[in-house]
Parts: C-alpha cells; structure tokens; sequence
C-alpha cells in the first residue's frame, strides 16, 4: 500500500506533470516539423562534450544512478553565435518566436509547446527595433538567473527595449533586478512584432556555469571585498517554502538546530528580501542550503565551503556547477530523504572538518 501511495502522490506532482506535458509537447513539435511550421534546433546545434568533471563530498542524490560523488561539465561542442539579428520576428505571450508561418526553437522561448504552436501570432502592433532571449526555460527565478540574467548582462548596454514573455516580466525580482540594470523593457501580453529583432541565444548547457557567468552576474549580485569572518555559517532554511518545481521536503528544523547550536545564522527564505542575504555576507564563510534557488544569492558572497542538503524528489547538478564557478572547492551534499539522525550526524561531521 505504502509504494502505491507513493506512486499516486507522485502522479500529482508538478514535475511528473511537467513530464507529461513534456512528452505531449514533443509529439506536436514533430507533427509541426514534418509540416513546416516548427524548426527545431539543428542537432549539430544541440551537441556536447565534456569540458570537466566536478568532485564533491558526502552523499551521491538518488537522481545519480552510478552513485558517484562528481558531476561532468557539459559545453556545446559547436560553438554558438551570442546572438543573432532578425527580421521581422514575432514574439507571443507563452515564449513563441516566430518568422513568417515558422516558429523556431532558436528564437523562443523554451521548447514550444501546444499553447505556442496552436496559439493565436497574428502581431497587433510593431516596433522597430527590440531584444528577445532564447532560453530553455522560463518559469523560476533560477530560470531568471541561469537563462535570462547572464544573457542580458553579456550584451550590455541595450540600446534597445527587451522584450519578454508576459508571465516573466511580471515577476517581482525580473522588475527588480532591470532596474538595477537600467533596462527598459515591454511585457509581451500579445503577439508583438520586432522589425529589427536582437535574439540572445543561450550560450552556456543547461545549468553548466563557467566561471565567465559567474563573473556577469556578479554585475548584479556585487559581492563585498572583503572576505566573510572565519568560521561564520549560514543556513539557508526552505522552511515555509513552496516549490515552484516540484514537491520536495527537506529536514528544516534538525538543519536549522545544528546551525543554531553552532553560532550560525538562519534565513529563512520564504520571508527573505534581497537585503537580507546582502546583510549576512561576511557572516558565511561556510553555507549550508536546501537545495532551491534562494542559493543564487551567494553570488553576492565569498563562501569558503558550501554543503547542499538535497531531496529525493527533486535535484539537479545546478549549485554543484555554480559553486565550482564561484571558485568554491570544498562542497559537500547530504541526503535529506535519510533521516534526521544521518542529516545531522554528517552535518556535524562536515562542519567540525571546516571549523
């Protein structure tokens, strides 16, 4: 009974869901490219090598069948254009980036979907010049750094607006963060023609920071000079949170008792502002985080060590590729989905090795 419900629960989580529509989406985009109206991208595009493999320390998540404790770098093997001028492009609301009855891959924004390919692109209005970004996704605020941040920081100045899905520009943090950059920008609400189009095409795989990412967006996350206090620690606590993702817990409050007993500061990042990871810079010289992407934040730090508590029901390589970008050599992930008593016995393993 016990795997059944299991299984049932996780029919209903959001990235089950995502999978599906996933799969769904795939089977349209071959029925749209076998009758001209889809371009995938050429898979000379879409090919990778390795570029490094990572190491880290403690658990293997259950997501890495081999049980390794490392990760390989991904890059493109072809190297791509930083971006691409384009005439007369369409861009719709859901991330569609069309020229003349097409939509391409490599002018949307992430793989389209039914709601793209069937949706309404007639433009109601121009405009003569613009920036679009082609990205892979464009749902989280991880999404936001990763895909769309890094992209727009590489261009700068824009001289021309920036154009965006309609749902992305009305996140708080994408208003915040523009503006911090000077960046005008037009929320596409409906079928909007570029004349003269920029499209930002994405130039890193996935999640794979390079050190020359890290280097961009720490434009807009401006960490101190000065190094954080030695042995000051941080715990970023998903306590409160709920996933944009998936359905993941975590061991909040063992995490956050370890931390306590040991000096640390907790943050709590359902209730975090920007001012406040800003505040605890010199405090986290070791950080201990649930894995989300609240840990974007330490590009506005200088952490010496970074242990990653993870969930067995969602992880990706994400902040192992970061933190090797950040220069941080000492990482190491705990499995959350195994108990308190091996949560806190690790952590406080790992944290007397950092002391």
């Amino acid at each position: 009974m016990a795997a059944a419900r299991n299984f049932l629960g996780g029919l209903c989580m959001p990235a089950f869901k995502a999978n599906v529509r996933g799969r769904i989406g795939s089977f349209f985009r071959l029925f749209f490219t076998a009758t001209q109206r889809y371009a995938p991208f050429n898979p000379r595009d879409t090919e990778l090598k390795l570029a490094q493999k990572i190491h880290f320390s403690g658990d293997a998540p259950v997501q890495i069948e081999s049980r390794a404790c490392e990760q390989g770098r991904m890059v493109f093997a072809r190297e791509r254009p930083e971006s691409e001028d384009v005439k007369n492009l369409v861009v719709t609301p859901n991330g569609g980036g069309w020229v003349g009855s097409r939509c391409y891959e490599r002018y949307s924004a992430s793989a389209p979907g039914l709601r793209v390919l069937l949706g309404h692109r007639s433009p109601a209005e121009a405009y003569e010049t613009g920036y679009w970004v082609q990205s892979a996704h464009k749902d989280t605020y991880g999404d936001w750094v990763s895909e769309y941040l890094s992209a727009i920081i590489r261009h700068e100045p824009l001289n021309a607006p920036l154009f965006l899905p309609a749902e992305l520009a009305s996140r708080p943090y994408v208003c915040r963060d523009l503006a911090r950059l000077a960046v005008d920008f037009v929320s596409v609400d409906r079928p909007m023609k570029i004349k003269n189009a920029t499209v930002l095409r994405q130039q890193k795989y996935f999640v794979h920071f390079r050190r020359r990412d890290v280097a961009a967006l720490r434009k807009v996350f401006a960490p101190p000079c000065e190094p954080p206090s030695p042995g000051s620690l941080v715990y970023l606590s998903r306590y409160g949170e709920v996933s944009e993702v998936a359905d993941r817990q975590y061991p909040n409050e063992i995490v956050e008792r370890v931390v306590a007993d040991c000096g640390g500061r907790v943050i709590r990042t359902a209730d975090a502002h920007p001012e406040t990871y800003r505040a605890a810079a010199l405090e986290a010289d070791t950080v201990v985080f649930d894995h989300g992407s609240a840990f974007y934040n330490a590009l506005g730090w200088r952490p010496r060590k970074v242990i990653e508590i993870v969930s067995d029901g969602w992880w990706n390589n994400a902040f192992v590729m970061l933190a090797d970008a950040m220069g941080i050599e000492d990482y190491t992930i705990i499995r959350g989905d195994l108990g308190d008593r091996h949560v806190a016995g690790r952590l406080k393993q790992a944290l007397s090795v950092s002391a």
